[in-house]
Parts: structure tokens; C-alpha cells; sequence
């Protein structure tokens, strides 16, 4: 008996710390949200695979999501919107041995492409010949795709070439839809 208290107790303490995550989150963001045109989403599946790397969030068309669009944790890419249901979307994390974008980085501006290695860290493909590259230098996203708005903070380097994320893909619990890209197609 006292065992059935006990886990009801522990089920309350979980759902209340998840009630002020979320009050806090929806206060702290609703306004920003609307201003900056995104819609924030729940993840709902995270796919286990050992190479490929999406989320499934609560979101579709029904909210106006389309594929291509950027998806965001805080101000961070994590990936990108490639299927659409009615009511939920398929995300392409950056980490997904599918994903190219072009990067930039450095005081120079190199330019580079991130491809998802399908491993935590996503590698630096296409760098200058000669180009030595230095760990510690932030990643931007470079706009050139015409699908990612330029200078959206992805990572950082290392001195192996890849990419330190600033966002953990498997933490993810809540994302952001740039909407922005639908209100230009509509014009």
C-alpha cells in the first residue's frame, strides 16, 4: 500500500516540475514568439537510430508548417522540417548522416558545409585547400540555400573538423518553427 502512495507521490512531483518548465517557457516566450514568427512545438518521438537522426514534433500543416522550414532550439538550428502531416512534422537533425548545409565561421568567413555524420557531431566538408582548421571558433549558418536565415548559431569547431553543437538533439523537449519562410513564399 504504501508503495502505491509513494509512486503517486513521485508521478505529482514529476508532473509539476514539468507544469512550472512549461509555464515558464510559455511566459517567457508567447510574446516573442509572435513577433518573430515562430510557433513552438512538442517533440514527440525521438527516432533511435544509430545513423539517422530526426524528432517528430506536435505540429503540421494545420499550423502552417512547411517542409524546409528551419527548426530551432532557443536560437539555436538543430535542423530543418522535411515531411509534413496535418497535425505533426518530421525534423532532420543537423546530425543526420542526410544533412548538408552550408556553414560559415571564422574572422575570414569561410565558407564550408555541414554534413550530419549520424554520430553526436556533424563534420566540416569543403574548406579552402590548405585551410587548418581551429577548434573553438563558432558556426553560423551562411544563408547561401536561400532556406536558413544567415548567422543562425549552430556550434562550435574542433580541432577534428567537426562541430560541437550548441544544442543537444537527444535534450530536446521543445522546438521552434520559423514560420518566416512561408509569409515570403505567400508574397
Amino acid at each position: 500500500m504504501w508503495s502505491i502512495f509513494k509512486q503517486k507521490e513521485l508521478d505529482v512531483e514529476y508532473l509539476t516540475n514539468q507544469n512550472k518548465n512549461l509555464q515558464k517557457i510559455l511566459e517567457s516566450e508567447e510574446s516573442y514568439l509572435k513577433k518573430e514568427n515562430m510557433i513552438l512545438s512538442k517533440v514527440l518521438i525521438d527516432k533511435k537510430s544509430p545513423y539517422l537522426k530526426s524528432i517528430i514534433i506536435n505540429r503540421g500543416s494545420k499550423s502552417g508548417i512547411l517542409k524546409g522550414m528551419p527548426v530551432m532550439d532557443k536560437e539555436y538550428l538543430v535542423g530543418r522540417i522535411v515531411e509534413t502531416n496535418y497535425l505533426s512534422s518530421r525534423v532532420l537533425l543537423l546530425n543526420d548522416l542526410n544533412s548538408r548545409i552550408p556553414v560559415t565561421f571564422g574572422e575570414e568567413g569561410i565558407q564550408a558545409i555541414l554534413k550530419g555524420s549520424g554520430g553526436s557531431r556533424p563534420v566540416l566538408e569543403y574548406l579552402p585547400e590548405g585551410y587548418t582548421i581551429e577548434s573553438g571558433i563558432d558556426v553560423f549558418t551562411s544563408g547561401k540555400d536561400g532556406i536558413f536565415s544567415p548567422g543562425s548559431p549552430i556550434g562550435i569547431t574542433t580541432e577534428l573538423g567537426e562541430v560541437k553543437l550548441f544544442s543537444e538533439s537527444s535534450q530536446l523537449s521543445f522546438v521552434k518553427v520559423d514560420l518566416s519562410k512561408q509569409q515570403e513564399e505567400d508574397f
